[in-house]
C-alpha cells in the first residue's frame, strides 16, 4: 500500500519504539473494549444503555443536531439497518426521537430527547471522572502532552483511513 500524500513517508525509525507503540495501542484498545469497564462506567452513571446505544447517543451528542440514519451509520461505520434497530430500542427507552426528514420523505432523522441528553451527559461525566482519577498522579505537563499526542495520532489515523474511502 502506498503512503497517502498527506502522511509523511516513513523515515528511519527505531523498530523497538514502533513495536512498543504497537503493543501499547493493542493493549489500550483491548482494555477500553472490556465489557467490565463499560458496565462499571454505566453503573457509576446510573444508566442502562448498551455499548452500541452509547455510541449512537454519543454521535448525536457531539453533532449537536439531528442526523439521518444513513449519516449515523456512516459515522459509526456500521450498516444502516443496525442503526435503525438500535434507534428503535433507544426510542422505546425515550432516549431518542425519530421524525421524517423534511428534505427526503424516505429518510428518518434521529435526535436526542431531553432524557437522552441527560443520559449521555451522565456517561460522559463518569468517564471524565474515571480518566481524571487514572491520570491524577501525572504532572499537568504530561497530561497536556498526552492529549496533544493522542489528538495528533488520532488525526493521522483518521486521515489515513479516509484514503480507503477515496
Amino acid at each position: 500500500m502506498q503512503t497517502p500524500p498527506h502522511v509523511a513517508a516513513p523515515g528511519p525509525t527505531n523498530e523497538a519504539t514502533i513495536g512498543d507503540i504497537e503493543s501499547a495501542l493493542h493493549s489500550l484498545l483491548r482494555s477500553l473494549k472490556q465489557t467490565k469497564l463499560h458496565e462499571y462506567l454505566l453503573t457509576k452513571a446510573g444508566v442502562d444503555v448498551d455499548r452500541a446505544g452509547t455510541a449512537l447517543l454519543y454521535v448525536l451528542y457531539t453533532e449537536g443536531t439531528c442526523l439521518r440514519v444513513t449519516d449515523l451509520a456512516e459515522q459509526l461505520q456500521i450498516e444502516a439497518p443496525a442503526v435503525t434497530r438500535k434507534a428503535q430500542q433507544l426510542e422505546q427507552s425515550g432516549l431518542v426521537s425519530r421524525a421524517p426528514d423534511p428534505n427526503d420523505g424516505r429518510a428518518t432523522l434521529l435526535r436526542l430527547t431531553v432524557r437522552g441528553r441527560r443520559t449521555i451527559n451522565r456517561i460522559l461525566a463518569v468517564r471524565r471522572d474515571w480518566l481524571t482519577a487514572l491520570l491524577a498522579d501525572w504532572p499537568e505537563a504530561s497530561r497536556v502532552e498526552c492529549a496533544r499526542l493522542l489528538g495528533r495520532l488520532t488525526n493521522n489515523i483518521n486521515q489515513y483511513v479516509k484514503e480507503f474511502d477515496a
